[in-house]
């Protein structure tokens, strides 16, 4: 009697112990949350202002027209009381971000990498002979590269749009007064850091890094979340 009045008294204190560090990680999980919600609105600016220079400068008006009257996107400007510029600005945000962290999301997903592994380890790959046509030995070296093909080729798509990010972002928050590029990388290669202006560098740098480490604590957050549940059962 007495040994399972203390059994289950130690199974109800383990219980709480397991049960603190979880609401400690909610807390820590919405925060992230909430932070990557008020960041993307706060890194939104920069593309907001490439469309409309874009807008000014490359796209013709009646194509900036032609997308205000579109149902969609014109109700949802008028919704949340934001211009057609803003609204694109937001899908150009929306499209570089998904490009930038799908990596990190697919990476931490074990069963992705699991099937990636195994099909290239398993699938059977064309043997490119001499006499076969470029087009057909075009055809077989990609099939042999699949599936890890897809995974490099993402790499650099990321590579790609980080230098489009890093672009558009130094141009909107420009580290010296002139905003020209030449003016940068001669004062950095002369060593004048004193007419660098850091708040615009940092601006950028939290443009270019913020949801991306908040997306990988968020994901860490869960895993050990889960982890925790799984050894409290």
């Amino acid at each position: 009697m007495f040994s399972k009045t203390a059994g289950g008294s130690a199974g109800r204190k383990s219980s709480a112990k397991n049960k603190i560090p979880q609401e400690w990680l909610k807390i820590l999980y919405w925060g992230l949350v909430l932070s990557s919600i008020y960041f993307a609105y706060l890194n939104i600016q920069p593309y907001e202002q490439a469309v409309r220079f874009l807008s000014g400068k490359v796209v013709n008006q009646s194509f900036i027209y032609l997308v205000s009257v579109i149902p969609i996107i014109n109700g949802i400007a008028n919704f949340i009381g934001k211009g057609v510029t803003w609204i694109l600005g937001t899908l150009l945000w929306v499209i570089i971000q998904i490009i930038e962290v799908l990596p990190l999301v697919l990476y931490s997903h074990e069963g992705f990498i699991q099937q990636v592994i195994s099909e290239a380890d398993s699938r059977s790959k064309y043997e490119v002979k001499d006499t076969d046509d470029p087009t057909l030995a075009m055809l077989k070296r990609t099939y042999n590269a699949f599936p890890v093909s897809l995974v490099s080729n993402l790499e650099r798509l990321k590579i790609v749009t980080y230098t489009v990010d890093f672009l558009i972002c130094i141009t909107v928050y420009s580290p010296v007064s002139s905003g020209k590029f030449s003016d940068f990388f001669w004062f950095v290669g002369s060593g004048q850091w004193n007419k660098l202006n850091y708040g615009n560098l940092a601006l950028t740098l939290v443009t270019l890094f913020a949801i991306e480490i908040i997306l990988g604590l968020i994901i860490w957050v869960g895993k050990l979340s889960y982890a925790i549940k799984a050894a409290s059962k």
